[in-house]
Formats: C-alpha cells, structure tokens, sequence
C-alpha cells in the first residue's frame, strides 16, 4: 500500500474511533519557527510531508491514535504551538501530525499545595491567567507565553524571563502523563521528593517527542508577589555590567528577572558595528521585605560598576512589553508561509551555556570569529543567570554563500562553547539545525540516548531525524 492509501485507510480507522482527522489544509503543520533567513542552508533542501493531522482531545485518545500508528508503521510528529525555532516539529517524512492544541484543559488547580494539573496543549497565558484566579503564577515566563503550549516548553525545557529563580520549564515539572509509541500510557508521580529508582519524567523533558508523547502535566505554580519592583540601569559596555551582574551572584542575590544586553547598529558603509551601551533591565519579585532588600543593594552594585539608572518609564515598558515578539509571530503566521529567504541579510543568534568566569572571555572570542566572516553582532547578552550567553548577529550578505558563512560562524560559536566547557544551547532545543553537533556536545552519551530511543520507540517513529536520534 503506497502512503496515500495508508493515510487514508488510517483517517478512516480514526475517524471510526471518534478522533478527529484533518485531511485538507496540511500546510499549518508543514513548518514550525525555523524561518528562512536564519544561519541554515538545509532548510532549502526540506520538503516536508505532513500526511494527514490528528487532533485527539485526551490521553486515551493519543493512545489510540499512537496504537494505530505503531500497527501501521506510520511516523507520527506531534505539535502543539508550532513556535520552535530549531525546526523540531517539522514532518521530515511521510508522516501523521498529531496536533494536540485538543488537549485543552486545566485540570485542576491545587492552591494550598501549589501545584497545577493540565493537559498538554493549553497555552502558556492561559494557564498563568488560571492559576492567578487562585493566587499563583505560572513561573515560565517566555517571550512566547501567548502562543505556546505547555507540552512544548516541556519538550524542549524552555526558558522564560524568570529563569534566575525559578528554572527551566523542566524545574516547574511535579509528574508528566505520557504515550508511548506503540501507545502505551506511562504516568509518573506528581509530586516533589522521591527516591525510587530513576525518575522517569526526565525521559522525556527536553527530549522533543522523540521518547513519547506527552499529554498531561503536573507542574509547580508558585505564589503571585506581594511587591514586584522594576529598575533599568545604561553601561558604557558588556563587560561593565556583567561584573555587576557577577557582584549580585556572588553575593547570593537573584532577582526575579535579569535581562541583559549591548546592541549594536551595524555600519552603513563597512567598518565595525556601533555600540548603544548595554542595558541591564532588573525585576524583583516577592514579599515586602525582600523586595526593597533586593532592589537597594541591586541598585548600590550597579552604581558602584558604572551603571546610570534610567528612568522608570524604560523598565516599564520592558516589563509590558516582553512578549510582543509572541504577538507579532502570532500575526504574521498564515497557512502557506513564506520559505524563501527575503531580500537583504541574513541573521541568527546562539544561545549557549557556560562558566560565568569565562563568558568575558568567550565574548571577546566570538567577535573575532564575527570579525574574520564579516558578520555583525546585534546584541550580546545574558538572560537570567550570569552563564546563559546569548550572540545575535547579521550577516549582510543575503545570498546562498552569505547563508553558508553565517552558519558556519554559528557553528564555530558553538563549538567554541563547548570547548570551553559550556554546552551549545540553552533553551531552544536541537530539532534538525543543531542536530549534527550532537555527538560533538554527548560523546558516548548520544548513543546512550539512541539506546534508550531503541527501547522505548523500536520502530523509529516518534519524531524522526530530530535530536541526532
């Protein structure tokens, strides 16, 4: 039976089952956020195959659905918000879509307990919006907070303004529900401390949906503060405000929110890119007491490094405003989105993991690298804790060869993370653009993942070709 067959004859076996299958409109699922002018030259070559879509509204009816898959051999991507950028929810072969923006609940909302039970497809706001009626906050904050899901933040252990605090999305993960691929459920205990062997929820955070299919969560919510203070201070350059930042780490003081960076214009007619000064925006959360402790020996650090506090206008409007990149996404997304590169440059970004002693160094490095390939910094900054780096830059060559120089500018940064003893990404995740470093960032340990991958999915069809599985 050719695929065609195959996906009919399963739309059919589905539909008898009361799942809902999307036959027409495939091209929302073909694509995710790994847009056309970034640092990947493959992105051309890709045609992606999404067959058909399943939109399943339970845990049961992913088991179903995935039971079906295994018995007819059939790949299956799953896909929440389609919001990633490293192109993990792209359908690389033949393969069912299972969409699960049906997975739509708030379960339950534990106040005194602090924790909240929900499915894996309710968005990020909406979540946070529920647990405010009870007193908490959702402590994942990210740019993408409007449009992401909950089982995608998990799948790649995203990170959000309120990382320095709180953590990962993995950090705020109690018990994950979870189908396996021939749709067995797997559900592990929601709740903190345990000692029983291997904790089997970490199987499958920041792992892309390539070790299952995660449908339900328990996760944290931590208390709404009592008092939330701002501040916004301007240094001459990066090195000035990251010796503040690493002044209030030693010091054991973390503000809720720590967002860091130098921009820069790149010049009209050649030359090397104009610093704006870096801005350090700073946010502290929490009961009285704590937050005026904080923000006073927060603002005596910053002015001892140089730093000029800036008006409260300008945190203001940060803080308001974090998440308009989401809405601005949300917007421009149509069904048939555009895959061929725009005119003028090209411009990526990393976002790697080091020791925070050696982030000057590995600062001063990369503009050597930018320098030698003719790319221009946009922003180095930091983001939450003073080790998470980030490089975004602009290659003004918009052409075939400009693409394959700033890629492999981009891989030369995150090689160069590596060798210093850092890891290359944060909070992204791997899907196929970061794939071929893999067995660079894991050694043997990347054939300890196939194995387990081996274990769980034998046939291979859980998100295939992502993760350097």
């Amino acid at each position: 039976m050719d695929v065609d067959s195959l996906a009919r004859t399963l739309a059919d076996a589905l539909e008898e089952e009361g799942i809902q299958v999307v036959r027409e409109g495939l091209d929302r699922y073909a694509w995710d956020a790994l847009g056309p002018n970034r640092a990947f030259p493959q992105l051309q070559e890709i045609r992606p195959q999404p067959l058909l879509a399943a939109r399943p509204r339970s845990t049961e009816e992913v088991s179903r659905v995935m039971a079906l898959a295994s018995e007819w051999r059939l790949p299956v991507v799953p896909y929440g918000g389609g919001t990633g950028v490293m192109g993990g929810a792209i359908p690389l072969v033949p393969s069912l879509v299972l969409d699960l923006s049906g997975l739509d609940r708030v379960l339950e909302v534990d106040g005194p307990g602090q924790r909240v039970w929900t499915e894996a497809g309710v968005i990020l706001e909406r979540l946070d919006q529920e647990l405010s009626r009870h007193g908490l906050m959702l402590a994942h904050d990210p740019w993408s907070l409007p449009i992401a899901t909950v089982g995608g933040a998990i799948s790649t252990n995203g990170m959000g303004y309120r990382v320095g605090r709180y953590g990962s999305m993995g950090d705020q993960v109690l018990g994950l529900t979870v189908v396996l691929a021939d749709g067995r459920v797997l559900r592990t205990r929601g709740v903190e401390g345990t000692s029983v062997g291997l904790d089997l929820k970490h199987l499958f955070i920041g792992t892309e949906g390539c070790f299952g299919v995660i449908t339900e969560a328990v996760l944290k919510a931590v208390p709404q503060p009592e008092e939330r203070a701002l501040a916004a201070y301007l240094f001459q350059g990066f090195a000035e405000g990251f010796r503040a930042i690493l002044a209030m780490h030693e010091i054991g003081l973390v503000p809720s929110v720590l967002d860091y960076g130098e921009d820069f214009v790149p010049p009209a007619g050649g030359g090397r890119a104009e610093s704006e000064g870096a801005r350090l925006y700073l946010v502290f959360e929490g009961f009285r007491e704590e937050v005026a402790a904080q923000s006073s020996r927060a603002d005596a650090i910053c002015r001892f490094h140089g730093g000029q506090p800036l008006p409260l206008e300008e945190a203001r409007r940060f803080w308001q405003h974090r998440h308009d990149l989401a809405l601005r996404f949300a917007r421009g997304r149509t069904q048939a989105r555009r895959r061929e590169p725009v005119p003028g440059g090209r411009f990526d970004y990393v976002h790697v993991s080091l020791p925070p002693s050696r982030v000057l160094e590995y600062q001063r490095l990369s503009q050597q690298v930018l320098d030698r390939a003719g790319v221009y910094p946009l922003e180095y900054g930091i983001w939450g804790k003073p080790g998470l780096f980030d490089v975004v830059m602009v290659q003004p060559d918009g052409s075939a060869d400009g693409a394959a120089s700033l890629a492999a500018v981009v891989d030369e940064l995150l090689s160069l993370a590596q060798e210093m003893g850092g890891s290359m990404e944060q909070c992204h995740g791997v899907g196929i653009k970061l794939a071929h470093l893999m067995e660079r960032e894991h050694g043997p340990g990347l054939e300890v993942m196939r194995a387990i991958k081996r274990a769980l999915d034998p046939q291979g069809l859980l998100n295939p070709g992502k993760l350097g599985l």
